[in-house]
């Protein structure tokens, strides 16, 4: 499993105030951006980084999909495998990059 790289600091507190947004940014990623607080949370926007790079996988399979007649779809099995992974990471309270993605999400810079 790949190790993050960031010393993020993450308090407890932060990790509980945020694990239902973090839940939610997988769904819809842009919606802990349009809170302020959330924007803040180190937690939030961790698993919202790895949310986005989730979305560009989703991109990639639906293109490579319609590109080859729908064997780009096998990537589907993967996307929905990490994003189960990732909601229970983020209900679970863990800071854990996705295996294989999830170091992508490190160059997003989200987390400040």
């Amino acid at each position: 499993m790949a190790e993050d790289t960031r010393n993020l600091n993450i308090e407890p507190e932060e990790i509980e105030a945020g694990k239902t947004m973090a839940f939610v940014a997988y769904l819809v990623f842009f919606i802990p951006f349009l809170m302020e607080d959330m924007r803040k949370n180190k937690f939030v926007m961790f698993h919202t980084e790895q949310s986005i790079i989730l979305l560009i996988l989703n991109l990639i399979a639906g293109i490579l999909g319609v590109i080859t007649c729908g064997i780009g779809m096998i990537l589907y099995v993967p996307y929905l495998i990490f994003l189960i992974m990732g909601i229970m990471n983020a209900l679970g309270g863990k800071v854990v990059p996705l295996p294989l993605i999830g170091q992508f999400g490190e160059k997003l810079n989200l987390v400040k």
